[in-house]
């Protein structure tokens, strides 16, 4: 075995390249967004606008109360000629409106598992392999305030309160998803600060324009571990438009368009991402079903399909889910209820 102060240098050294300067940008939050493949900044009519577009609620449901979880992933299922990394997403929300304001308490969790690294050990010929892991994990409360401005804009502000957690270390899985069960188990350290989005939602007709910046202050999470670097929430800057057959009211028929504005890190490279998705209704508001799908505009398209169901338990309260598949063995799952009116 390798003495002591070789091993210390070498966890030093593999923790270094783990932490990252910014966290891995996604939005596993909302059931409804997730099945239309991200696309819902201009529609952004429940609870989840909080989160999607606070502006939105203006134009939404009176009274709209969400609750949901889901996970993505990207990289191995557990093949082992599968690519050598991995990264998982979980994130959950809890969420009430009834405009003008909104209340969430959401938490993300991003887990990562580096490529297998050899440390050569006693015997010749032997050899150990070690992973870097690491955990990035937030939860926020965010309060919602909406102001008119005129007969067709809204903007509107969440202000949020977020606690940060992170953390890093070594896995001796072999595979890259078992060593994702690492991550997971990790104990972090961070702290607690404020942050602020902002949006603008116009709605004239059957037509809604929204645009939305997430993170403005940029908040940044600091681990304790010797090497780390800090974690910054990027700031995230996206537009959407959507039509809906019956707005303003309810429809049975949407249609949305959603653009980032700004690149997003994420584990597989930067993306600037385009989205699109329709959501139709059936049998007076009882059933709901969209698809939709998203690529990237920068590097690789690694585009990804989704789509989604709602039915109603009884009117006004859904139950609802979504799964969704792209390149590079991308994929995800929600489950959430639903109720408004």
């Amino acid at each position: 075995m390798l003495p002591n102060k070789f091993n210390v240098l070498l966890v030093v050294a593999i923790l270094a390249t783990v932490a990252p300067k910014a966290a891995e940008a996604q939005d596993p939050i909302g059931v409804r967004a997730q099945g239309l493949a991200g696309a819902f900044v201009g529609v952004a009519d429940d609870a989840s606008a909080v989160y999607w577009n606070p502006s939105g609620l203006a134009t939404g449901a009176f009274v709209s109360f969400v609750l949901d979880y889901g996970k993505r992933s990207l990289g191995p299922d557990g093949g082992a000629q599968s690519p050598d990394r991995a990264n998982r997403q979980t994130g959950g929300i809890l969420a009430f409106s009834t405009p003008p304001l909104g209340f969430a308490y959401y938490r993300i969790a991003s887990f990562g598992a580096g490529p297998r690294e050899s440390v050569v050990v006693g015997v010749p010929g032997r050899e150990e392999v070690r992973r870097s892991v690491h955990a990035i994990t937030t939860s926020t409360v965010g309060v919602a305030l909406l102001q008119s401005v005129g007969d067709y804009l809204v903007v509107g502000a969440t202000l949020k309160f977020i606690s940060g957690s992170v953390a890093s270390g070594i896995s001796g899985a072999f595979r890259a998803h078992e060593a994702l069960e690492d991550a997971e188990a990790l104990s972090g350290s961070g702290g607690t600060t404020g942050d602020v989005d902002v949006s603008a939602m116009s709605a004239i007709g059957h037509v809604r324009l929204g645009v939305v910046a997430r993170n403005l202050t940029t908040p940044a999470f600091s681990s304790e571990v010797a090497g780390s670097e800090a974690v910054e929430l990027q700031r995230q800057v996206r537009i959407g438009g959507g039509w809906g057959s019956g707005w303003p009211g309810i429809s049975s028929v949407i249609i949305a368009v959603d653009a980032d504005v700004m690149n997003r890190a994420t584990p597989d490279g930067d993306r600037r991402d385009l989205a699109a998705g329709a959501e139709a209704w059936w049998l007076n508001q009882r059933l709901g079903i969209r698809a939709g799908a998203r690529r990237s505009t920068v590097g690789a398209a690694r585009s990804v399909v989704a789509t989604g169901v709602s039915a109603a338990v009884k009117q006004g309260i859904y139950l609802e889910g979504h799964v969704a598949r792209g390149q590079r063995e991308e994929r995800s799952w929600s489950v959430g209820a639903r109720f408004t009116f």
